[in-house]
């Protein structure tokens, strides 16, 4: 039911949006339009407030009711990116970990974090509804863990909210998932392997990123439009190129750019890929967080041949903590469920119960009536904000829905110097490094406007432009070109291990007006890049005999052989015969580990069998669980995952492992060589 105030609103933004009133143009006052349209008073006021709750008009003491520049009327949207389409290793998670802690920090002003406001959260309703459900325990209906695939009553409520999604979905059909990212993961396994090319939007969701480099598959990101999404002419031509195996999107509200795939693109999408036979895991997450006055149709709406696996949750338009998601997997339903089953048996039964009840209650539809209006206000607000106090060069998208913002700054401005200036600020944004691995978003940023706009977030904006400008400024006095201020580091372990955070801690005391950047790779491969001038130091583990390096010792490690929990007996009792007898994992021939088996195998006449490779620290361990075969592991590392019940340890030896910072002897001058030598022996 449309009541008459709603006809009316949805008439004045209509007009708004077409241009018969302007941005800072006076609308009609309350007794005009009541005498322009015949209704009441009080439905003319309820209009006009409802315009204000959707942040179109606002209202001056006194004065009136003003119309609020429309989101894409405040500053340009954002360039395409350019990058090549071609598929390469992600590097993602080492930089990722370090900033993890700014993301989550509820003390910092929370820019970064893509999460609602505690207040827009229906908190109240929820707890009533778990204390409902908390019957179960006391009844003992929850004493078991509950069906595989969800709570049957959970299933039915979803599935009576699935009218977007092609002849509905039965329930047996619904899988329930921890949260949305379980769901993609699970997805993702199901139709690729390690090795296999993944095809993503770009930017995307820094999780993609992530899953992908820690599954060992590669990414292949094509740039999309900031305002449509996606072209079907150049995913034509990516997969007529290259061997895509699945695609990664999220089509409605993308994370981080906002936009929205109109129906006859997505259509014309899912079509082609099917042709094709490439699955696509959509995430529609955001997909309740619309700005326009309807829900926007899925990709899965168009899927006929169950080629497209949904995902989807209640972490950001509910609420986060209760990790309960769901998809739907077409055609790869079997195999998922089995993954689902292996991963995490089930889900609470509590949470499923009191979420189900909250659904049945009608409490959901008017928790999002009031959302989406609060959201669309919010990334006005965030809008207006910037306009306000950032640079004239800058550009921001137009998001159609969703919670983020994506900023483009000046190319002078380093994304991951202003993270670490904001962050001593106690201001958390997200660098748009981190949502591709090309290295073309350097210079943007990720904002959230998931919190109701008051004097602390516009102080805190009104700062972090006042950053912005200061480093554009810094960029413009200097005389040298802006790459001959960038300092690159070679990371070839876990950031606590090589202290990270003291590096980027000690560095930016220095006030040097360079900038940090790090590549992740491993040790044979770093040298190489320092050999070449493309790294100016990085980290390596084993020894280094090559005079054209400067070699500084740092600490000794120990290695332990580990192995399969299934190959208990012999690791427990064999020797080194023994274990040369067993499968194992190989490595790249620029990894140390290749050396030590030299060192303590070959040199002994053994000859071990290598059952597969791994080229990352995250694929061997997923094997050596899988029973794949053995291989070298940090003893730290090991005795933990021991413990846990994961590998079996090798306990007859230990072997020294070196971890050094090497430089390039004909660099020793170079002024940023010095720095990033200065800033490692003050550390270690």
């Amino acid at each position: 039911m449309e009541y008459h105030y709603l006809k009316l609103a949805n008439k004045l933004e209509q007009q708004i949006q077409e241009g018969e009133y302007l941005a800072g143009e006076k609308l009609p006052s309350l007794r005009k339009l009541r005498a322009a349209t015949g209704r009441s008073m009080s439905t003319v006021y309820q209009a006009y407030e409802e315009l204000e709750n959707r942040g179109l008009i606002e209202v001056r003491e006194k004065s009136g009711f003003f119309v609020r520049p429309l989101l894409s009327d405040i500053l340009p949207l954002p360039k395409q990116g350019v990058s090549p389409v071609k598929a390469h290793k992600v590097a993602i998670n080492v930089l990722s970990a370090m900033m993890q802690r700014s993301l989550t920090n509820p003390d910092l002003i929370p820019f970064g974090e893509a999460i609602l406001a505690p207040p827009l959260l229906p908190g109240k309703q929820m707890a009533a509804a778990v204390r409902s459900a908390a019957s179960g325990y006391q009844d003992g209906s929850y004493s078991g863990y509950g069906a595989a695939l969800g709570y049957e009553k959970l299933q039915k409520e979803i599935c009576r909210r699935s009218l977007d999604l092609p002849h509905g979905c039965g329930d047996n059909e619904i899988i329930i998932t921890q949260g949305c990212m379980n769901g993609v993961e699970l997805c993702l396994r199901s139709v690729a392997r390690p090795g296999d090319t993944i095809l993503l939007e770009s930017p995307t969701f820094l999780c993609y990123l992530q899953l992908i480099e820690d599954l060992n598959m590669q990414a292949m990101e094509v740039p999309a439009d900031p305002a449509t999404g996606l072209h079907i002419d150049t995913l034509r031509t990516a997969l007529d190129e290259h061997d895509i195996r699945a695609a990664l999107l999220i089509p409605t509200f993308q994370n981080p750019l906002g936009f929205d795939m109109d129906a006859a693109a997505k259509e014309e999408l899912a079509s082609l890929f099917a042709e094709r036979g490439v699955p696509i895991i959509e995430d529609n997450i955001y997909g309740n967080l619309f700005f326009g006055e309807r829900k926007s149709l899925p990709l899965k709406y168009f899927d006929n041949q169950g080629m497209v696996l949904y995902c989807n949750s209640f972490s950001k338009d509910l609420m986060p903590d209760l990790r309960l998601g769901w998809l739907l997997a077409g055609k790869y339903r079997e195999k998922v469920k089995r993954l689902k089953f292996n991963n995490s048996l089930a889900n609470s039964q509590l949470m499923q119960h009191a979420l189900a009840l909250f659904l049945k209650s009608g409490g959901y539809e008017r928790h999002l009536r009031k959302l989406r209006n609060s959201l669309r206000k919010q990334a006005a607000d965030m809008s207006q904000s910037i306009g306000r106090h950032f640079p004239a060069e800058t550009r921001i998208s137009s998001p159609k829905g969703g919670l983020t913002l994506w900023v483009e700054l000046p190319e002078s401005v380093d994304g991951l110097q202003l993270f670490r200036l904001a962050e001593k600020k106690n201001i958390s944004i997200l660098p748009g490094t981190l949502c591709s691995s090309t290295g073309q978003y350097d210079h943007c940023i990720r904002l959230c406007y998931g919190h109701p706009w008051n004097d602390r977030l516009e102080k805190g904006m009104a700062t972090l432009g006042g950053l912005v400008k200061s480093l554009v400024k810094k960029e413009k006095r200097a005389s040298r070109d802006s790459a001959d201020d960038e300092i690159v580091v070679g990371l070839n372990s876990d950031p606590e291990i090589l202290k990270i955070e003291d590096i980027i801690r000690h560095f930016g005391l220095l006030d040097s007006g360079s900038t940090l950047r790090f590549h992740q790779s491993i040790s044979g491969n770093i040298l190489k890049l320092i050999a070449s001038n493309e790294l100016h130091g990085g980290f390596i583990f084993g020894e280094c005999d090559d005079d054209r390096f400067v070699v500084r010792h740092l600490k000794t490690y120990y290695l332990r052989i580990v192995g399969p929990t299934r190959m208990a007996d012999i690791m427990k009792n064999g020797d080194y015969g023994d274990l040369a007898e067993l499968p194992w994992i190989g490595n790249p021939s620029e990894c140390p580990y290749c050396q030590l088996m030299k060192d303590i195998f070959v040199e002994r006449g053994f000859h071990p069998k290598r059952a597969m490779k791994a080229s990352d620290e995250p694929a061997i361990l997923s094997m050596i669980k899988a029973g794949v075969g053995l291989n070298f592991m940090l003893e730290e590392q090991a005795r933990t995952l021991e413990k846990e019940g994961s590998l079996v340890v090798w306990e007859q030896e230990r072997f020294a492992f070196p971890l050094s910072f090497v430089t390039l002897e004909s660099s020793q001058n170079d002024e940023r060589v010095q720095i990033i030598k200065k800033v490692i022996e003050k550390i270690w």
